[in-house]
């Protein structure tokens, strides 16, 4: 993480309009704000910075640079110096500049530092600026980018700290970080963050597309895991077709269902004599009609037809049997069986 310091402490006077002014002093640097340290390090990585941007800084009136307004440059630093005590820069004053400072209209320099928030070391030069106003000295939370908010717009807590910086550290708490995490584990873990929940989301997203299971969209004709669309596209050629035809042959096959099963039932009661054959439409339409009731009245019913005059065939008489009277009375008469069959049946 990297915090933008308006240093007061590190303000330089300017006598008159010099070609190289002190930046910042060597050493630990003590603002309204903070303290921060500037050494070797810090010029060496202030220097990789200017020379990769390859713009010369601009020093500006106080610090409009910071306030997104239209802000003229008193200056351009053309080189950073590391001298015994300070990090100085070789500046080229514009006239309007220079002619405030040989006026003494304008008498100190205020540097705009990036300052590293983990070990508290400069690092970066944003711009400077000429001002006599010393009160104006701000802090700022900077991650990878120039633009600022406009000055003064970061505001203090109670006790006057930064709230943005107690923000972004309770932040890292919230993520499982210690407060004086990085802002490469902040980035990192917030991308964690972000990748858990499109994997969540994905999930979830495929669950919603699977509405059956294995047996339904077999029942339904599709493959196992079918998505929704073509469950409803099948559902709605059902409804819309072949259900009519489906229900119909349902009804149809129960009702065949329940005449075999009442057929059953009347035979059942024939044989074992408890209605007469002429009751047999009488009991198919009862054991049709209720057959939990007809198969109470056969189980209770008494008897009715002796065994011995029911027919093998459920009831059905067998008109080619010949009775044992009948036999009698042929042979008093001298009627041969062979001559009874031939000639004859019992009515």
């Amino acid at each position: 993480m990297i915090e933008l310091f308006a240093c007061s402490a590190g303000r330089a006077e300017v006598s008159g309009a010099p070609e190289v002014i002190k930046i910042l002093p060597l050493g630990h640097v003590t603002t309204t704000e903070g303290s921060f340290e500037v050494d070797a390090e810090s010029y060496k990585l202030m220097q990789e910075q200017y020379r990769a941007r390859r713009l010369d800084l601009p020093i500006d009136y106080e610090h409009q640079t910071l306030k997104d307004v239209q802000a003229p440059a008193a200056g351009w630093i053309k080189e950073l110096v590391l001298q015994e005590d300070a990090i100085a820069a070789r500046v080229e004053w514009t006239d309007k500049g220079r002619e405030y400072l040989e006026h003494r209209e304008y008498r100190y320099l205020s540097p705009v530092v990036l300052v590293r928030a983990k070990d508290k070391k400069a690092v970066g030069l944003h711009s400077a600026a000429l001002t006599n106003k010393p009160a104006i000295d701000r802090m700022f939370a900077i991650v990878n980018s120039d633009r600022l908010p406009p000055w003064g717009a970061i505001p203090k807590n109670k006790k006057g700290g930064n709230q943005v910086e107690e923000l972004v550290k309770k932040i890292a708490a919230a993520l499982g970080l210690g407060e004086e995490a990085s802002e490469e584990q902040l980035m990192q873990r917030l991308g964690e963050i972000v990748g858990e929940a499109k994997d969540l989301k994905a999930k979830q997203e495929a669950q919603d597309q699977v509405v059956a299971n294995k047996n339904v969209c077999e029942l339904l004709g599709l493959k196992a895991g079918a998505p929704a669309s073509e469950v409803s596209a099948r559902i709605v050629e059902l409804k819309d077709g072949g259900a009519g035809n489906v229900e119909a042959e349902l009804r149809a096959l129960k009702g065949r269902l329940a005449d075999r099963d009442a057929e059953d039932m009347v035979e059942l009661a024939l044989k074992d004599g408890k209605i007469t054959p002429a009751q047999r439409e009488w009991a198919k339409e009862y054991a049709l009609k209720d057959p939990s009731g007809f198969k109470a009245f056969a189980d209770k019913a008494p008897q009715v037809v002796p065994l011995s005059e029911i027919a093998p065939g459920g009831g059905k008489e067998d008109k080619k049997k010949v009775s044992e009277e009948t036999l009698a009375i042929c042979k008093q008469v001298g009627v041969s069986p062979e001559d009874l069959e031939k000639f004859g049946k019992e009515d």
